[in-house]
């Protein structure tokens, strides 16, 4: 039933010119290129209402997202705006536009209308019969990638255009031997699916869009539904969804595509930065509307982005603004070392809690999840409730978990919990046999006692020898913590190389832990700061059930959020940008939009830390250099501290 008790929208009175100028244009293609904050969202709500509101057949409207949520959400913003004729507008994700495509059209393709989509936990079974079961066999099958990092090679693959091997040397070299017999399994799972009718996610673009444009006549139906496109984060599409939109639009080209490529960076899921950039080639003609009014930020914030950004090698030139040109200058701090960064962390924290504003209005960022370690570790010594977003907390990491169990038993023999999940570990030991032999183990007066009640003649004997004798060794090691840690690193590596397909990265989070452990002086002193509660218990009771919680969060998680303040950690060369980017140019230059995602997040207060030295193990106390995106600022953008 059609709304009609609303009175008429005033469209130029109710957003800024850019906005308007956006909303209100004509037919064909049009790119938005939306600055962080500047109202993104309730453009392309009122984009929908005003196509709607003067005359265009809502069923002939695609509102393309990257999230259901995301279409839902801004459908539903649209229906409460104009009326209900919104709701026959079409709202999906590219998968689901493609898939709708496959099921009506599937016999074009000799594919039953009937086809099964395979989610990723059936791709992935799909995947392991065919890694076990190709022939020739694969000869080294312990050490061969598992199913889901078979299916991430062979997704990007698909999604970047690149060959496996070239996402192997990318991603993760060490499988560059196994390019070939990934190539076999590929094929293998490209001939399984079409046996038995059944897609996967890629395929719902693959197929769609070859359809597309192979079919005069399917191409021709599809225009002819779809009149008016609008596109979400078009600098997150990957080449093929950019393929798709060009096809969808074929005959009419009337497209609006709304993102920012300042915003891109998501390149490690695919995400082609050059596809905004090429928008006005696909789309002859295209007129370019720029939303520069920052909604969200202080003035002083938005002179620190736009330092950031003007120094982009590539990219559409914007000038982000805010009506709120009073406000604090951001603050550059310079801590001496990476424990004072977070002592910092927590001073803000106290001021917060002091002056009653919720602790959910400041977050600390980061480029990798690594790099809050050592603040988790004092978050936890001082009982600050926190939650983390991008990357699991750091000890309750399952490889961090097990390297500290090994750790506290040789801290104390009798810790039966952490004896049990060390002997999990050994192969034909199961649940019941680790309770067992934990209970045995745990009432030893020492290792050497250990081994010496270590059943024998069992499958499982020679490994637990192996164990025993390693943390035997560890225990009686003169050396620093560093170094015992070193030595347990070196005996752990066999098992994460059999156990994790990204075993090179929880390696580098095993040496953090390694370097965190180096200012103290015992094992137990060390062991008790890096302990938590049980992650049921994410509050402290002594909180009074307040869940209120500080928020940490990678860079890339926090895209899209906003907070109060907004303090950036590590703001150093080799933190970021990350040293893996510094051999391609275009690699680098996401890690300057890095810097500006994180910037423009702040409403109020930025603080950018750069702590003065770091401590590298093997060198001690060395100095840092600030991150060169910072260095470009003028100083007198920032307070500094």
């Amino acid at each position: 039933m059609i709304s009609s008790n609303r009175p008429p929208i005033n469209y130029e009175r109710e957003m800024n010119l850019s906005q308007f100028e956006a909303v209100s244009s004509g037919d064909g293609p049009v790119l938005v290129i939306a600055g962080a904050g500047s109202g993104k969202t309730r453009t392309i709500v009122y984009r929908v209402a005003w196509l709607v509101d003067h005359g265009v057949d809502p069923s002939s409207i695609l509102l393309l997202t990257f999230t259901r949520k995301a279409s839902q959400e801004m459908l539903g913003r649209a229906i409460r705006l104009l009326d209900n004729r919104v709701a026959l507008v079409s709202g999906g994700t590219f998968h689901s536009v493609g898939a709708s495509i496959l099921r009506k059209y599937s016999r074009f393709i000799d594919l039953e209308s009937s086809f099964t989509i395979l989610d990723q936990s059936d791709s992935h079974d799909v995947l392991d019969m065919a890694r076990k079961g190709i022939s020739p066999p694969i000869e080294d099958l312990k050490a061969f990638p598992k199913p889901r990092t078979i299916s991430e090679i062979i997704s990007r693959s698909i999604g970047t255009g690149n060959s496996i091997q070239d996402i192997i040397m990318q991603r993760c070299p060490h499988f560059e031997s196994f390019g070939p017999d990934i190539e076999r399994i590929r094929e293998f799972y490209e001939n399984f699916k079409k046996s038995h009718h059944s897609v996967d996610y890629d395929d719902l673009l693959t197929l769609s869009t070859e359809l597309i444009e192979t079919n005069d006549r399917v191409r021709e139906d599809i225009c002819n539904r779809w009149s008016h496109i609008l596109v979400d984060e078009y600098q997150d599409t990957n080449r093929l969804q950019a393929r798709m939109v060009r096809l969808l639009a074929d005959g009419h080209d009337n497209v609006m595509a709304v993102g920012d490529d300042s915003q891109s960076i998501y390149s490690f899921r695919g995400a082609d930065f050059k596809n905004i950039m090429r928008f006005p080639e696909l789309f002859s003609g295209a007129k370019i509307i720029k939303l520069e009014e920052n909604f969200r930020s202080v003035q002083p914030i938005l002179e620190v982005a736009n330092g950031i950004i003007q120094r982009a090698e590539t990219g559409f030139h914007k000038h982000l603004f805010s009506r709120r040109k009073n406000g604090c200058k951001p603050i550059l701090a310079r801590p001496f070392s990476e424990k004072e960064q977070s002592l910092l962390i927590l001073r803000i924290v106290n001021e917060y809690l002091q002056n009653g504003i919720p602790l959910s209005e400041l977050a600390v960022l980061f480029r990798a999840g690594f790099h809050s370690f050592d603040l988790e570790a004092e978050l936890t010594k001082y009982r600050c409730p926190y939650v983390k977003y991008g990357g699991f907390k750091f000890v309750e990491s399952a490889h961090i978990k097990d390297a500290i169990s090994h750790l506290r038993v040789i801290s104390n023999k009798n810790d039966k919990i952490s004896w049990a999940r060390v002997l999990k570990l050994i192969p034909h030991v199961g649940n019941k046999t680790a309770q067992t032999l934990a209970s045995l183990f745990s009432g030893a007066s020492d290792l050497e006692e250990v081994a010496s009640v270590t059943p024998k003649g069992k499958k499982y004997s020679d490994s637990v020898n192996s164990l025993v004798n390693a943390l035997n060794e560890i225990s009686l090691l003169d050396g620093n913590l560093p170094e015992k840690i070193d030595c347990l690193i070196r005996f752990l590596t066999p098992y994460l190389q059999a156990a994790y397909d990204n075993y090179p990265k929880r390696l580098r989070e095993l040496d953090q832990l390694a370097q965190m452990s180096a200012p103290y002086k015992s094992l137990v002193e060390f062991l008790n700061d890096v302990a938590i509660e049980p992650p049921e218990r994410e509050i402290d009771e002594d909180w009074q059930g307040n869940q209120d919680r500080l928020v940490l969060s990678t860079i890339h998680s926090a895209k899209g959020l906003e907070w109060g303040t907004v303090v950036l950690i590590w703001a150093t060369e080799g933190k970021i940008p990350s040293p893996m980017s510094l051999g391609d140019p275009d690699d680098l230059e996401e890690e300057r939009r890095l810097v500006y995602v994180a910037a423009t997040r702040a409403k109020d207060r930025l603080v950018i830390v750069v702590p003065q030295t770091t401590y590298d193990r093997r060198l001690g106390v060395i100095p840092t250099s600030t991150s060169r995106f910072i260095e470009e600022i003028p100083a007198d953008y920032f307070e500094t501290r």
